[in-house]
């Protein structure tokens, strides 16, 4: 078993949360969380009293306010009613509508926040839907537990539910075994008709759900990844983490443990500064001496593979497609870590071979099944170029430190 450490500590003006696999001091995942900025910056989760502003026929959708002059996109699904304040809804919204949103995609670059008005509240097991009422288990659950999963559902909940990958872990010989995800479901209903119940009274631009902070969920997500220590030298964290992991995931609630050495500082244990160093640098140096260089264009990323200090064998075939291999893996690496997203075009070293063509597709195909992001391969163009597109969910590692 991997020894993976889950660290938690105050970076700059908010939290950094990682993994680090202890055996190869490699991240495993890493994400920066600001918490100066919560009362006026939107996260990912977060529901709002919002007004509809305009109204875009030709692209189905309408422009809203979240906030007093922060503006956002909310596409229409003529699928269901979305569940307006002022008036009911007769199939039609219209500008100066007030309706319940939440936040599905934060701003990137120029691009505005995306809005739903389905809402969802997550749990580890399940996933509650206030306007989507269908229920239904994820597709990477086995075929052969779905049917025991969806009946595990309680009748009573008149709100749409996704069975989660993570409930998979409670099936077992045992009658009892899927009982939290039972629990799970009712809890999730419960607080779905608080939080509709409560959103009548609220006014105009009102936060009325704060979505979980983005290093407390990565903990509930863990899927079958187990941590063999949960640390952070803040105390408040400590105390945050006690009572989080106590009711979500009690099993890995004796891991936790509060970092007390003051004359080693727990950044520099896991030389975290340097880690960031590379992973905001935009060449990345490979074990057998090619490197990456990444960059950042206005519409997309672009990686460039480069040989390096070996040429002596840029004419062997078998070389140049371990060198694009080894790239490969560590542009998937990369990827996940710097959570770079949109439309991404990598420039490998020039193949001849069409069945090494096919070989690094292949790879790149295996890994991205990996990552929690959407990620597609797209193919090869005509010009040798590697095609990947990565769903846009949040900023990346270098927009969130910036």
């Amino acid at each position: 078993m991997s020894d993976i450490r889950f660290v938690l500590t105050n970076y700059k003006n908010g939290v950094l949360a990682y993994s680090i696999n202890m055996q190869s001091s490699r991240l495993e995942t890493i994400h920066f969380y600001n918490k100066e900025n919560i009362t006026d910056h939107a996260n990912i989760g977060d529901i709002f009293v919002a007004k509809v502003m305009n109204v875009a026929q030709n692209i189905n959708a309408v422009f809203i306010d979240y906030q007093k002059g922060k503006h956002g996109y909310l596409p229409i699904n003529n699928h269901y009613a979305p569940l307006l304040l002022n008036r009911k809804y007769d199939g039609h919204l219209k500008a100066g509508d007030e309706l319940l949103v939440q936040l599905e995609k934060e701003a990137v670059r120029s691009k505005e926040p995306v809005f739903t008005a389905d809402l969802s509240l997550a749990g580890k097991y399940c996933v509650i839907t206030s306007c989507n009422k269908s229920k239904g288990v994820s597709k990477k659950c086995q075929k052969l537990y779905r049917s025991c999963l969806l009946a595990t559902i309680p009748e009573s909940i008149k709100y749409g539910v996704v069975i989660r990958t993570n409930a998979s872990e409670l099936i077992s010989e045992s009658p009892d075994s899927l009982e939290p995800l039972k629990t799970e479901c009712l809890k999730l209903s419960e607080q779905m008709d608080s939080l509709i119940k409560d959103a009548v009274h609220r006014t105009c631009y009102s936060r009325v759900w704060y979505s979980q902070p983005p290093y407390l969920t990565m903990l509930r997500d863990a899927n079958n990844l187990c941590y063999s220590q949960i640390i952070t030298d803040d105390e408040n964290l400590y105390n945050e983490l006690y009572s989080f992991l106590k009711y979500s995931s009690p099993e890995l609630s004796d891991k936790l443990t509060l970092y007390s050495d003051t004359s080693y500082p727990l950044s520099k244990l896991h030389s975290i500064d340097t880690k960031i160093g590379e992973l905001l640098s935009s060449k990345v140096w490979l074990r057998s001496g090619a490197y990456l260089v990444i960059e950042k264009t206005e519409a997309m990323y672009v990686i460039d593979v480069n040989s390096g200090k070996n040429i002596a064998k840029k004419a062997n075939s078998e070389y140049i497609l371990a060198i694009n291999i080894e790239a490969a893996k560590e542009i998937m690496y990369q990827l996940r870590l710097r959570n770079l997203t949109g439309i991404i075009m990598v420039d490998f070293i020039n193949m001849d071979n069409d069945a090494d063509k096919e070989k690094l597709l292949y790879e790149l195909r295996q890994d991205a099944k990996y990552d929690p992001i959407k990620t597609v391969i797209v193919d090869m163009t005509a010009l040798d170029l590697v095609e990947i597109t990565r769903q846009k969910n949040m900023k990346s590692l270098a927009e969130q430190l910036s």
